[in-house]
């Protein structure tokens, strides 16, 4: 191995580097370009991310004064009643769906509450729920109010819903394309009943919806506060779970099936944060794909260093030019990742993305090499820094520990292997040999071509002149007698 051919091998990676570059730019590129108009329209067909708001309950007592009826100020709380107890089941369903290189967890929610309302006054209290929907343009399906199992109207408004209706019409001007309301614009429903003086009545309340992503629930969306007797209990068919960031860990767990059953249970407690449940998604090839590309220099590499070392401790030359095809080997797996990723399973087109690859380097070196134990160390490094290297990165969180431990493990197998190579000798740039110059040609005379050699034939060379016959007597004389040859005396 010359210092020209390491350079020559050195410039192949540069270069294939710029090309991955490229290729993680693009596919980078079209997963941000799209990730918000998919979210938009994905949204708009299935349901937003919910986020559901605790009702708020406001009480009006006969003025004694008077017969009109008027807001008059309740022990304690005033005209707001504070809710006593909170009941709540929440039961979930994942429906996954899938949009170009993104993932989506969508899913349907049952949500069922039973709220304890207190009339502390001596007198009965006119009290006004209000409900706030977590997405005005959201389909609420089976919503109902019930008082003590009683049902009872209901209406709905426009804006926010602080307790006090609002007469003006839903305004959509501010809409988007999509439908999806602007900041500060919801939808609420009010129900109207009595409760007794000094009573407790239950006022139950549900629906079925659409929903994406996560689902929060607010006890105290005004901030901290007291919570008393409070039940939430959800139930979900699948067992990756995870929770907001800022929300409050379940008090209890438990398997149930394929899913869970998470409880938050308080007798009483003071906190303004959400309880919330974060839906879990496959992986998104968009984003897997884009970093798999950016790291495929790093596996190039090792696998370079194993061939430059196979070379140098074994009788297998390559020149510059195969290193060359091979980078191109391996690009085509990443390349056909990205266009394939898009179009069928994650799992699948990387598999056959593999397949390919592999097949283009070992069908490639088993002519340049031959079929011999090179080619098998070959192979298993193509599988090592290219395959395994890559589908380290399915794993969220061990990406860094695979690579790490990998490559320990490499550079152990490489010291093993050149611990007793003579690295001077190796690397020795070796004297080139002349060629020895070309002997002078005797001249051979001219012999005219025979008929054979005529017609295409290989010539017959000319027969050697007979010797001369010495001159005899003349005719009619007797022969002369050859002359005794002598006897040979014994050894």
């Amino acid at each position: 191995m010359t210092a020209g051919r390491l350079f020559a091998i050195v410039l192949i990676l540069i270069l294939a580097s710029f090309a991955w570059a490229v290729l993680g730019g693009s596919v980078q590129l079209r997963t941000d370009r799209m990730t918000e108009p998919l979210t938009d329209k994905v949204a708009g067909l299935w349901g937003s991310p919910q986020t559901q708001v605790a009702p708020t309950f406001a009480a009006s007592w006969p003025n004694p004064s008077s017969q009109a009826t008027a807001t008059v100020a309740a022990p304690v709380t005033g005209s707001r009643l504070e809710i006593d107890g909170s009941d709540i089941t929440v039961d979930f369903k994942l429906d996954q769906r899938r949009k170009g290189l993104l993932w989506y967890a969508t899913y349907v929610v049952g949500f069922d509450a039973v709220y304890k309302v207190t009339n502390p006054a001596t007198s009965t209290a006119e009290t006004k729920m209000t409900f706030t929907f977590p997405d005005p343009q959201g389909i609420y399906d089976g919503f109902k109010i019930a008082v003590d199992g009683r049902d009872v109207p209901i209406s709905y408004r426009a804006g926010a819903g602080d307790g006090f209706e609002s007469s003006a019409p839903y305004d959509t001007s501010s809409h988007d394309e999509y439908g999806s309301p602007a900041s500060g614009q919801g939808g609420y429903a009010v129900a109207t009943f009595d409760i007794p003086a000094g009573k407790t009545v239950e006022v139950a309340t549900g629906y079925s919806t659409n929903g994406l992503d996560t689902w929060v629930y607010e006890p105290r969306p005004e901030g901290a506060g007291l919570i008393e007797d409070f039940h939430l209990t959800m139930h979900t068919d699948f067992a990756d779970v995870d929770y907001p960031g800022d929300g409050i860990s379940p008090t209890a767990r438990e398997s149930s099936g394929s899913g869970l059953t998470l409880s938050w249970d308080y007798d009483s407690v003071v906190s303004g944060r959400p309880i919330g449940l974060v839906m879990p998604s496959p992986t998104n090839p968009g984003p897997l794909v884009s970093r798999i590309t950016f790291f495929a220099p790093v596996s190039l590499l090792f696998f370079f260093a194993a061939l430059v070392l196979l070379t140098t401790t074994s009788s297998v030359r390559l020149h510059p030019v195969h290193y060359g095809f091979l980078a191109a080997a391996f690009f085509a797996f990443h390349l056909l990742l990205t266009y394939l990723a898009d179009q069928i399973d994650l799992h699948v087109a990387f598999a056959l993305a593999a397949a390919v690859s592999v097949l283009l380097v070992l069908g490639y070196l088993r002519v340049v090499v031959g079929t011999n134990k090179a080619l098998a160390e070959i192979a298993v490094s193509q599988l090592v820094f290219l395959i395994l290297f890559s589908y380290s990165f399915f794993f969220k969180g061990i990406t860094g520990l695979a690579i790490t431990i990998g490559s320990i493990l490499t550079l152990a197998f490489f010291m093993a292997k050149t611990s007793r190579v003579d690295w001077d000798a190796a690397f020795e740039r070796k004297p080139r040999q002349r060629p020895m110059p070309p002997m002078p040609m005797m001249a051979q005379p001219a012999v005219a071509p025979t008929a054979s050699a005529q017609v295409g034939q290989t010539p017959i060379p000319p027969a050697p002149p007979a010797p001369p016959v010495p001159p005899g007597p003349s005719s009619g004389s007797a022969p002369v007698p050859p002359e005794p040859v002598p006897p040979v005396p014994p050894v």
